[in-house]
């Protein structure tokens, strides 16, 4: 699934081996940390979250953050989706320590929540 995943959006958004690299383990954690937390995420869910997590990957890379996320997204995200973004990211790299990235990455997942 994964690798389907990559494959298909690597055909709109081109990567290197290093970018393919970093992104395919960031994958491997979202799919390992979320069936630990019982969610089960559909395939327009994974292309949504893939193209976001392809472009937080390519922002640290560069060094661009998102601006802050608005109060009121941040109150539509629970707690315990947050700590799985956080847990998520800090396990990939620190530089992925920014909280509107966690918040957009904890969206897909309370998505993916109410969706069961």
């Amino acid at each position: 699934m994964i690798d389907t995943l990559i494959k298909t959006i690597s055909l709109e958004m081109p990567m290197d081996l290093e970018e393919m690299a970093k992104f395919k383990k960031l994958l491997q954690m979202v799919a390992i940390n979320a069936k630990q937390a019982g969610l089960e995420i559909s395939e327009e869910r994974w292309l949504s979250m893939g193209v976001h997590l392809l472009s937080a990957i390519r922002r640290v890379k560069k060094g661009e953050r998102l601006p802050t996320v608005d109060q009121f997204i941040m109150d539509q995200v629970s707690s315990n989706m947050m700590e799985l973004s956080r847990k998520i990211l800090r396990k990939i790299d620190s530089e992925f320590n920014d909280e509107t990235e966690t918040v957009l990455l904890a969206l897909h997942f309370e998505t993916a929540k109410n969706s069961n």
